[in-house]
C-alpha cells in the first residue's frame, strides 16, 4: 500500500494522530512528521513543508506516497505546503472532492480541517490515497504546464507541443 506522511499543528493534532493511527491499522505505510505531543504554540508552516517535502522526495524516488496535513486553518496549510516544489496540496470537504483533486491535478497532499468529524476525515483520506489521476493527454499536458511554470517561471508551451503518443498516459476516446 501507499506511504502516507502525516502531520498536524495544534489545531489538528488530535484528529491528525487519530488518522495516522487508523491509516497504519489499515495497512498503509505511515510516517508522522508532527510534534510528539500537543503544543498549543506550534506554527503550521514547518509541518506543512515537512509533509510536502517528504511526499515529493518519496515520489522522486519512485515511492507511491501522499501527504495528509491536519490544521486549524486548512487554506493556510495548503498555501504553505504548496511552497514545496512538486507538492500539489489541496483542501477537501468530501470524498468526492478528494477523488476529483486526485483525478484533475494529481494532488499529492491533502489538507484537512482539524475540527472535521473523524469518520468524515478518514473517508476523505482513504478516497484521496486510493484514487488515481485521470490518465488522459489533456490532464498530463496540464500537469506539465503547471510544473513548467513552477520550475521555469513561465509557460513557453513545450508541454503543449507534445504529441499524444509522447505522453505516457492513456488516451480517452470521445464519442
Amino acid at each position: 500500500m501507499a506511504r502516507i506522511h502525516f502531520a498536524a499543528d495544534h489545531g489538528g493534532y488530535e484528529l491528525g494522530r487519530a488518522l495516522h493511527e487508523r491509516a497504519a491499522a489499515s495497512g498503509f505505510d505511515t510516517v508522522w512528521h508532527g510534534a510528539d505531543e500537543y503544543d498549543a504554540g506550534d506554527d503550521y508552516p514547518v509541518y506543512a513543508i515537512r509533509v510536502g517535502g517528504s511526499v515529493v522526495e518519496d515520489q522522486d524516488a519512485g515511492i507511491d506516497a501522499f501527504g495528509v496535513f491536519v490544521v486549524g486553518e486548512p487554506a493556510a496549510g495548503a498555501v504553505a505546503a504548496n511552497k514545496v516544489n512538486g507538492a500539489r496540496a489541496v483542501t477537501s470537504s468530501s470524498p468526492r472532492d478528494a477523488i476529483n483533486s486526485r483525478a484533475v491535478v494529481d494532488a499529492n497532499v491533502l489538507v484537512l480541517d482539524g475540527v472535521a468529524y473523524p469518520e468524515s476525515a478518514w473517508l476523505n483520506v482513504y478516497a484521496f490515497v486510493t484514487s488515481p489521476m485521470q490518465q488522459t493527454v489533456e490532464r498530463g499536458r496540464q500537469i506539465l504546464q503547471i510544473e513548467e511554470y513552477e520550475n521555469a517561471g513561465t509557460i513557453e508551451g513545450w508541454a503543449v507541443q507534445l504529441e499524444p503518443e509522447q505522453i505516457a498516459v492513456r488516451h480517452e476516446e470521445t464519442h
